[in-house]
Protein backbone atom coordinates (compact mmCIF):
# COMPACT_ATOMS: atom_id res chain seq x y z
CA UNK A 1 0.00 0.00 0.00
CA UNK A 2 1.17 3.19 -1.16
CA UNK A 3 2.77 5.36 1.89
CA UNK A 4 0.77 8.53 3.27
CA UNK A 5 -2.51 6.89 1.22
CA UNK A 6 -5.47 7.58 3.15
CA UNK A 7 -8.21 4.68 2.82
CA UNK A 8 -11.50 5.47 1.98
CA UNK A 9 -12.77 1.66 2.84
CA UNK A 10 -12.84 0.36 5.85
CA UNK A 11 -11.36 -2.65 3.97
CA UNK A 12 -8.70 -0.76 2.46
CA UNK A 13 -8.16 0.65 6.06
CA UNK A 14 -7.98 -2.95 7.38
CA UNK A 15 -5.67 -4.05 4.94
CA UNK A 16 -3.11 -1.44 5.82
CA UNK A 17 -3.55 -2.36 9.71
CA UNK A 18 -2.75 -6.18 8.65
CA UNK A 19 0.07 -5.57 6.68
CA UNK A 20 2.42 -6.31 9.27
CA UNK A 21 2.97 -9.99 9.75
CA UNK A 22 2.93 -9.63 13.49
CA UNK A 23 0.45 -7.15 13.99
CA UNK A 24 -1.94 -9.32 11.71
CA UNK A 25 -2.01 -12.27 14.28
CA UNK A 26 -2.20 -9.84 17.02
CA UNK A 27 -5.27 -8.64 15.62
CA UNK A 28 -6.36 -12.27 14.59
CA UNK A 29 -5.98 -13.81 17.94
CA UNK A 30 -7.53 -10.74 19.55
CA UNK A 31 -10.50 -10.92 17.26
CA UNK A 32 -10.65 -14.86 17.70
CA UNK A 33 -10.49 -15.59 13.93
CA UNK A 34 -8.15 -16.88 11.61
CA UNK A 35 -5.36 -14.20 9.48
CA UNK A 36 -6.92 -16.00 6.29
CA UNK A 37 -10.21 -14.49 7.42
CA UNK A 38 -8.79 -11.05 8.36
CA UNK A 39 -7.78 -11.01 4.84
CA UNK A 40 -10.73 -12.22 3.02
CA UNK A 41 -12.19 -9.07 5.04
CA UNK A 42 -9.52 -6.60 3.82
CA UNK A 43 -10.49 -8.03 0.44
CA UNK A 44 -13.63 -8.01 0.37
CA UNK A 45 -14.14 -11.95 -0.60
CA UNK A 46 -16.15 -12.57 2.53
CA UNK A 47 -18.22 -10.17 5.21
CA UNK A 48 -17.78 -10.29 8.62
CA UNK A 49 -20.90 -10.94 10.89
CA UNK A 50 -22.47 -7.96 13.78
CA UNK A 51 -20.46 -9.80 16.24
CA UNK A 52 -17.50 -10.20 14.19
CA UNK A 53 -17.12 -6.51 13.57
CA UNK A 54 -17.94 -5.59 17.12
CA UNK A 55 -15.26 -8.10 18.54
CA UNK A 56 -12.69 -6.93 15.77
CA UNK A 57 -13.55 -3.15 16.50
CA UNK A 58 -11.80 -3.70 19.93
CA UNK A 59 -8.85 -5.82 18.70
CA UNK A 60 -7.65 -3.23 16.47
CA UNK A 61 -5.00 -0.11 18.37
CA UNK A 62 -7.02 2.17 20.22
CA UNK A 63 -5.65 4.74 18.22
CA UNK A 64 -7.52 3.65 15.16
CA UNK A 65 -10.61 2.61 16.09
CA UNK A 66 -12.65 5.86 16.14
CA UNK A 67 -11.84 6.31 12.26
CA UNK A 68 -12.19 3.18 11.77
CA UNK A 69 -15.78 2.66 13.48
CA UNK A 70 -16.53 5.76 10.93
CA UNK A 71 -15.83 3.82 7.88
CA UNK A 72 -17.84 -0.01 8.88
CA UNK A 73 -20.82 2.77 10.49
CA UNK A 74 -21.79 3.03 6.09
CA UNK A 75 -22.05 -1.36 5.79
CA UNK A 76 -23.04 -1.73 9.85
CA UNK A 77 -25.58 0.34 10.88
CA UNK A 78 -25.70 1.10 14.37
CA UNK A 79 -21.84 0.11 15.12
CA UNK A 80 -20.24 4.05 15.83
CA UNK A 81 -22.81 4.86 17.85
CA UNK A 82 -21.89 1.74 19.76
CA UNK A 83 -18.53 2.40 19.89
CA UNK A 84 -19.23 5.88 21.14
CA UNK A 85 -20.72 4.77 24.28
CA UNK A 86 -18.19 1.98 24.96
CA UNK A 87 -16.22 3.77 26.97
CA UNK A 88 -19.15 5.45 28.70
CA UNK A 89 -20.86 2.30 29.55
CA UNK A 90 -21.32 1.80 33.12
CA UNK A 91 -19.07 4.26 34.50
CA UNK A 92 -19.88 3.71 37.74
CA UNK A 93 -19.66 0.72 40.07
CA UNK A 94 -23.45 -0.87 40.43
CA UNK A 95 -25.11 0.43 43.38
CA UNK A 96 -26.74 -3.16 44.03
CA UNK A 97 -23.03 -4.44 43.70
CA UNK A 98 -21.92 -2.28 46.83
CA UNK A 99 -24.80 -3.70 48.65
CA UNK A 100 -24.09 -7.35 47.50
CA UNK A 101 -20.36 -6.61 49.14
CA UNK A 102 -21.51 -4.82 52.07
CA UNK A 103 -23.75 -7.67 52.95
CA UNK A 104 -21.01 -10.21 52.33
CA UNK A 105 -18.77 -8.64 54.61
CA UNK A 106 -21.27 -8.49 57.37
CA UNK A 107 -22.32 -11.70 57.25
CA UNK A 108 -19.66 -14.24 55.67
CA UNK A 109 -18.09 -15.86 58.70
CA UNK A 110 -14.30 -14.70 59.22
CA UNK A 111 -12.32 -18.00 57.30
CA UNK A 112 -14.36 -17.12 53.99
CA UNK A 113 -15.08 -13.76 54.64
CA UNK A 114 -11.92 -12.65 52.68
CA UNK A 115 -11.37 -14.61 49.55
CA UNK A 116 -15.33 -14.43 49.31
CA UNK A 117 -15.48 -10.69 48.65
CA UNK A 118 -11.99 -10.91 46.53
CA UNK A 119 -13.92 -13.55 44.16
CA UNK A 120 -17.86 -10.95 43.63
CA UNK A 121 -15.11 -8.02 43.28
CA UNK A 122 -13.03 -9.34 40.61
CA UNK A 123 -15.70 -11.31 38.81
CA UNK A 124 -17.69 -8.10 38.70
CA UNK A 125 -14.59 -6.50 36.94
CA UNK A 126 -14.31 -8.95 34.24
CA UNK A 127 -17.91 -8.89 33.79
CA UNK A 128 -17.93 -5.07 33.05
CA UNK A 129 -15.00 -4.82 31.66
CA UNK A 130 -14.59 -7.78 29.24
CA UNK A 131 -18.52 -9.04 28.23
CA UNK A 132 -16.96 -10.33 24.93
CA UNK A 133 -13.91 -11.87 26.15
CA UNK A 134 -11.44 -10.53 24.68
CA UNK A 135 -8.71 -11.58 27.35
CA UNK A 136 -8.14 -9.66 30.86
CA UNK A 137 -6.71 -10.69 34.09
CA UNK A 138 -7.22 -9.38 37.11
CA UNK A 139 -4.85 -9.92 39.78
CA UNK A 140 -3.99 -9.21 43.68
CA UNK A 141 -0.72 -8.61 45.62
CA UNK A 142 -0.52 -8.24 48.74
CA UNK A 143 2.92 -6.64 50.85
CA UNK A 144 4.80 -9.63 52.37
CA UNK A 145 5.31 -9.08 56.02
CA UNK A 146 8.09 -7.56 57.36
CA UNK A 147 10.86 -8.68 59.66
CA UNK A 148 12.55 -6.90 62.37
CA UNK A 149 12.99 -3.95 60.81
CA UNK A 150 9.32 -3.14 59.48
CA UNK A 151 10.35 -2.38 56.07
CA UNK A 152 7.86 -3.78 53.15
CA UNK A 153 11.23 -5.13 50.80
CA UNK A 154 8.76 -7.28 48.45
CA UNK A 155 5.01 -8.15 47.65
CA UNK A 156 3.06 -11.11 46.84
CA UNK A 157 0.74 -11.83 43.79
CA UNK A 158 -1.24 -13.69 45.60
CA UNK A 159 -4.09 -15.17 43.07
CA UNK A 160 -6.82 -13.43 40.89
CA UNK A 161 -9.16 -14.18 38.10
CA UNK A 162 -9.15 -14.05 34.19
CA UNK A 163 -10.65 -14.76 31.13
CA UNK A 164 -8.92 -16.36 28.28
CA UNK A 165 -6.24 -16.40 26.94
CA UNK A 166 -6.14 -16.72 30.93
CA UNK A 167 -7.06 -19.47 33.57
CA UNK A 168 -10.41 -18.52 34.93
CA UNK A 169 -8.62 -19.23 38.69
CA UNK A 170 -5.11 -17.47 39.18
CA UNK A 171 -5.19 -19.09 42.85
CA UNK A 172 -2.05 -21.13 42.13
CA UNK A 173 0.04 -18.25 40.60
CA UNK A 174 2.39 -16.78 43.22
CA UNK A 175 4.71 -14.51 42.19
CA UNK A 176 7.00 -12.11 44.29
CA UNK A 177 7.48 -8.44 43.06
CA UNK A 178 9.52 -5.52 43.61
CA UNK A 179 10.66 -2.22 42.42
CA UNK A 180 10.97 -3.81 39.34
CA UNK A 181 7.39 -4.21 38.39
CA UNK A 182 4.83 -1.38 38.02
CA UNK A 183 2.59 -2.21 40.73
CA UNK A 184 5.69 -1.48 43.25
CA UNK A 185 5.78 1.68 41.95
CA UNK A 186 2.32 2.39 42.44
CA UNK A 187 2.32 0.71 45.91
CA UNK A 188 5.25 2.61 46.92
CA UNK A 189 3.86 6.17 45.62
CA UNK A 190 -0.11 5.19 46.28
CA UNK A 191 -0.63 6.54 43.26
CA UNK A 192 -2.48 4.36 40.51
CA UNK A 193 -0.38 4.41 36.98
CA UNK A 194 -0.77 2.21 33.79
CA UNK A 195 1.16 1.49 30.40
CA UNK A 196 -0.45 1.04 27.25
CA UNK A 197 1.67 -0.69 25.36
CA UNK A 198 4.93 -2.71 25.27
CA UNK A 199 6.07 -0.39 22.73
CA UNK A 200 5.16 3.18 24.54
CA UNK A 201 7.97 5.05 25.74
CA UNK A 202 7.64 5.65 29.73
CA UNK A 203 10.29 5.61 32.72
CA UNK A 204 7.48 3.41 34.50
CA UNK A 205 9.03 0.05 35.25
CA UNK A 206 7.40 -2.59 34.00
CA UNK A 207 7.95 -6.42 33.95
CA UNK A 208 5.60 -7.82 31.40
CA UNK A 209 4.13 -11.39 30.93
CA UNK A 210 2.58 -13.53 28.68
CA UNK A 211 -0.72 -12.51 26.33
CA UNK A 212 -0.26 -8.71 28.15
CA UNK A 213 -0.76 -5.54 25.59
CA UNK A 214 -1.49 -3.36 28.02
CA UNK A 215 -1.46 -3.08 31.99
CA UNK A 216 -2.46 -0.94 35.00
CA UNK A 217 -1.82 -0.91 38.17
CA UNK A 218 -3.72 0.99 41.84
CA UNK A 219 -2.65 0.71 45.44
CA UNK A 220 -4.88 -0.77 47.94
CA UNK A 221 -5.35 2.00 50.45
CA UNK A 222 -6.97 2.93 54.15
CA UNK A 223 -6.26 6.23 55.99
CA UNK A 224 -3.63 6.55 53.54
CA UNK A 225 -1.72 3.55 54.17
CA UNK A 226 -1.20 0.76 51.54
CA UNK A 227 -1.87 -2.95 52.12
CA UNK A 228 -1.02 -4.24 48.57
CA UNK A 229 -2.01 -3.44 44.79
CA UNK A 230 -4.72 -4.56 42.38
CA UNK A 231 -3.25 -4.93 38.74
CA UNK A 232 -4.82 -5.36 35.77
CA UNK A 233 -4.10 -6.54 32.30
CA UNK A 234 -5.06 -6.49 28.97
CA UNK A 235 -4.58 -8.64 25.70
CA UNK A 236 -5.62 -5.40 23.99
CA UNK A 237 -3.01 -2.69 23.78
CA UNK A 238 -4.39 1.34 24.49
CA UNK A 239 -7.12 -0.12 26.75
CA UNK A 240 -6.79 1.87 29.87
CA UNK A 241 -8.84 5.19 29.34
CA UNK A 242 -9.47 7.53 31.50
CA UNK A 243 -12.72 6.89 32.19
CA UNK A 244 -11.43 2.98 32.95
CA UNK A 245 -8.58 4.26 34.82
CA UNK A 246 -11.30 5.85 37.04
CA UNK A 247 -13.98 3.06 37.69
CA UNK A 248 -11.04 0.89 38.26
CA UNK A 249 -10.02 2.60 40.97
CA UNK A 250 -13.11 2.65 42.54
CA UNK A 251 -13.02 -1.16 42.74
CA UNK A 252 -9.26 -0.90 44.23
CA UNK A 253 -11.03 0.85 47.41
CA UNK A 254 -13.39 -1.51 47.14
CA UNK A 255 -11.12 -4.43 47.66
CA UNK A 256 -9.29 -2.54 50.28
CA UNK A 257 -11.74 -3.69 52.37
CA UNK A 258 -10.82 -7.68 52.10
CA UNK A 259 -7.60 -6.64 54.51
CA UNK A 260 -6.80 -5.98 58.21
CA UNK A 261 -5.70 -2.70 59.64
CA UNK A 262 -2.38 -4.21 60.88
CA UNK A 263 -1.97 -5.37 56.91
CA UNK A 264 -2.03 -1.21 56.08
CA UNK A 265 1.89 -0.14 56.61
CA UNK A 266 3.04 3.36 56.02
CA UNK A 267 4.55 4.83 52.91
CA UNK A 268 7.47 5.47 54.81
CA UNK A 269 7.98 2.22 55.97
CA UNK A 270 7.63 0.93 52.12
CA UNK A 271 11.17 0.12 50.87
CA UNK A 272 10.57 -2.42 48.23
CA UNK A 273 13.53 -3.81 46.53
CA UNK A 274 14.53 -5.59 43.16
CA UNK A 275 12.96 -9.39 42.57
CA UNK A 276 14.62 -12.01 39.92
CA UNK A 277 12.46 -13.19 37.20
CA UNK A 278 9.42 -15.67 37.23
CA UNK A 279 11.49 -18.29 35.73
CA UNK A 280 14.30 -17.63 38.74
CA UNK A 281 11.26 -17.39 41.36
CA UNK A 282 10.09 -21.43 40.46
CA UNK A 283 12.32 -23.46 41.48
CA UNK A 284 11.47 -21.93 45.44
CA UNK A 285 7.89 -22.29 45.76
CA UNK A 286 8.03 -26.31 44.95
CA UNK A 287 8.88 -27.46 48.37
CA UNK A 288 6.52 -25.20 50.12
CA UNK A 289 4.37 -27.16 51.89
CA UNK A 290 7.27 -29.21 53.06
CA UNK A 291 8.73 -26.01 54.44
CA UNK A 292 5.33 -25.64 56.42
CA UNK A 293 5.52 -28.75 57.86
CA UNK A 294 9.07 -28.06 58.94
CA UNK A 295 7.77 -25.03 60.75
CA UNK A 296 5.28 -26.86 62.60
CA UNK A 297 8.00 -29.29 63.68
CA UNK A 298 10.36 -26.32 64.43
CA UNK A 299 7.69 -24.90 66.81
CA UNK A 300 7.06 -28.10 68.57
CA UNK A 301 10.93 -28.51 69.30
CA UNK A 302 10.68 -24.96 70.96
CA UNK A 303 7.41 -25.86 72.84
CA UNK A 304 5.56 -22.96 71.09
CA UNK A 305 2.06 -22.93 69.16
CA UNK A 306 1.66 -21.31 65.46
CA UNK A 307 -1.02 -21.34 63.50
CA UNK A 308 -1.08 -22.70 59.76
CA UNK A 309 -0.99 -18.90 58.65
CA UNK A 310 1.85 -18.12 60.94
CA UNK A 311 3.69 -21.15 59.48
CA UNK A 312 2.95 -20.01 55.91
CA UNK A 313 4.10 -16.56 56.74
CA UNK A 314 7.27 -17.60 58.20
CA UNK A 315 8.39 -19.69 54.79
CA UNK A 316 7.57 -16.71 52.57
CA UNK A 317 9.16 -14.55 54.66
CA UNK A 318 12.52 -17.02 54.38
CA UNK A 319 11.76 -17.27 50.37
CA UNK A 320 11.71 -13.69 50.32
CA UNK A 321 15.22 -13.30 51.85
CA UNK A 322 16.44 -16.31 49.30
CA UNK A 323 15.16 -14.44 46.50
CA UNK A 324 16.60 -11.21 47.23
CA UNK A 325 20.13 -13.15 47.44
CA UNK A 326 19.64 -14.67 43.98
CA UNK A 327 19.29 -11.00 42.56
CA UNK A 328 22.13 -9.74 44.08
CA UNK A 329 24.18 -13.04 43.25
CA UNK A 330 23.51 -11.74 39.65
CA UNK A 331 24.24 -8.29 39.69
CA UNK A 332 27.26 -8.26 37.48
CA UNK A 333 30.47 -7.23 39.76
CA UNK A 334 31.24 -3.73 39.81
Amino acid sequence: MEKGHEPSTWQEFLGQLIENAQERERIAEAAHVRTITLQRWASGSSRPRDENMRTLLKALPFETQAAFAQMVSVDFPGLLQEHALLDQAQPEIPADFYARVLSALALTPAPMCRQTIQDLIFRQILEQFDSDRLGMSVSLVCCVLPRHDGKVRSLREVGGMGTPPWKPDLAQKTMFLGAESLVGHVISTARPDFINSKHETTFLPANWTSFEQSVAAFPLCRMANVAGGLLVSSTQEHFFTPTRVSLLERYAHLTSLIFEPVEFYRLEDIDLRIMPSEEKQAPYFRDFNQRVSQKFAEAVAAHRQITLQEARQLVWQDIEVELLQVFLRSKPSE
